[in-house]
C-alpha cells in the first residue's frame, strides 16, 4: 500500500473518457448543474465522474493533453457557481504538471493510470509549492521529517509534496492516502489536511527533471487567475441582475463598481489566454526562451489577479519577478 506502480481496486464511480471539447465543456457542466450549495463530498465524486481529472495527462501516455486555455475555461466556468471544486482542480492540475516533468518514464506513467481511473491529487503545503519539506531514509523507502498541512475539496487520494533530500536533492514525493496518518485541521473551511511523518516507498519519489518547477508554477498561475475570473463574472452577473431588478440605484458608485469589474474581468481573460498559450508552447517545445516567455506572462497575469488587499503587499516581489525574467534572458 503507498506505492504508485501498484494500482489498488478501489469502490468508485467510474470516470468518463473525455475525448473532444464539446465533451469537455459537458462534462464541467454537469459539475456545475450540482448547484453552489452542494455537499463537499457530491462535488468530489462529480469531478471523479465527470473524467475532468485526466484531461490534462499527455498524449505519449494515452491522454487527451488537452490545450491549457481549454482546462482554464472549465476552471472559470466551475468558479461562477462552485470556487471549492475550482480550487481542487487547480490543486490536482498543478501536482499533475508537476509530475509530467519528473520522474521515470514508468513512474509517470502509474501516476497517471492511477488519475485516469479517477483519482485525485492535492499540493502539500497549501498548494503554494514551497521547498520547506525535508525527507530521510526510512527502512527501504522514505520519511518526510515533520508535518505538513495539505487543502483539499474532501480528502485527496494522493497528497503531493516538494521536499529535499538529505543530500539537498529536491524532488516530488507522492503520498499515498491510507499509507500514512491524516488528520483533519479543526474547523478549517476548506478542508485541511495535516500529514506527520509520512512514510513512502522508493519509487513513490520522483526526481524533477529541467523546467518542472516554473512550468507548474505557471499553470498553477495561469488556473487561480482563472478561479478569480470565475468568480468575477459570478459577481458581475449579480450586480447586474440587481440593478436591472431595481434594487441598486443608479448613482455614480454602482457604474464604476460595475465597470472596474467588466475591466478586470477584460484584462484578466485576455492575459489567460495569452500565459496558456504560452505554456502550451513551452511543453511541446521546453526552450530556456519558451519557458522564460510563459513564466513572464505568468508573472504578469498574477500581478493582475491581485485582490486589493494584497496588492501592496506582493506587488514589489511581483515587480521584482517580472524584471529579473527579462535581465535574465
Amino acid at each position: 500500500m503507498g506505492s504508485i506502480t501498484h494500482l489498488h481496486e478501489r469502490l468508485r464511480p467510474v470516470p468518463l473518457r473525455i475525448a473532444s471539447d464539446e465533451e469537455l465543456l459537458a462534462a464541467a457542466g454537469e459539475v456545475i448543474a450540482l448547484g453552489k450549495d452542494a455537499p463537499a463530498t457530491f462535488l468530489a465524486d462529480a469531478l471523479v465522474r465527470s473524467g475532468l481529472l485526466a484531461i490534462s495527462i499527455p498524449s505519449d501516455f494515452d491522454g487527451a493533453d488537452v490545450a491549457n486555455g481549454l482546462i482554464a475555461q472549465v476552471v472559470s466556468q466551475i468558479a461562477q457557481t462552485q470556487p471549492s471544486a475550482a480550487r481542487a482542480l487547480v490543486h490536482h492540475f498543478r501536482a499533475l504538471e508537476l509530475v509530467r516533468n519528473a520522474g521515470s518514464e514508468e513512474q509517470r506513467r502509474s501516476i497517471y493510470l492511477h488519475v485516469a481511473s479517477g483519482e485525485r491529487l492535492s499540493c502539500g503545503g497549501l498548494g503554494d509549492h514551497t521547498a520547506s519539506q525535508r525527507y530521510v531514509t526510512d527502512g527501504i523507502g522514505f520519511r518526510l521529517s515533520g508535518a505538513l498541512e495539505a487543502a483539499s475539496l474532501g480528502e485527496p487520494d494522493w497528497f503531493s509534496v516538494l521536499a529535499f533530500s538529505e543530500a539537498e536533492v529536491l524532488s516530488l514525493l507522492l503520498v499515498q492516502r491510507g499509507s500514512t496518518r491524516v488528520e483533519v485541521v479543526p474547523g478549517s473551511q476548506p478542508a485541511r489536511y495535516r500529514l506527520d511523518q509520512a512514510h513512502m516507498p522508493a519509487d513513490s519519489v520522483l526526481a524533477l527533471h529541467q523546467d518542472a518547477l516554473p512550468l507548474s508554477e505557471s499553470l498553477g498561475t495561469i488556473l487561480r487567475a482563472s478561479t478569480i475570473l470565475g468568480e468575477k463574472r459570478q459577481r458581475l452577473a449579480a450586480d447586474l441582475a440587481l440593478w436591472r431588478g431595481g434594487v441598486l440605484s443608479g448613482d455614480r458608485p454602482w457604474d464604476e463598481r460595475i465597470g472596474k469589474l467588466q475591466l478586470d474581468i477584460e484584462i484578466l481573460a485576455a492575459l489567460i489566454d495569452r500565459a496558456a498559450t504560452a505554456l502550451d508552447l513551452a511543453q511541446v517545445n521546453p526552450t530556456p526562451a519558451g519557458v522564460s516567455d510563459a513564466c513572464r506572462i505568468a508573472t504578469a497575469l498574477e500581478f493582475a489577479a491581485l485582490p486589493g488587499g494584497d496588492r501592496a503587499r506582493d506587488s514589489d516581489r511581483l515587480l521584482a519577478q517580472l524584471g529579473q525574467t527579462l535581465l535574465t534572458d
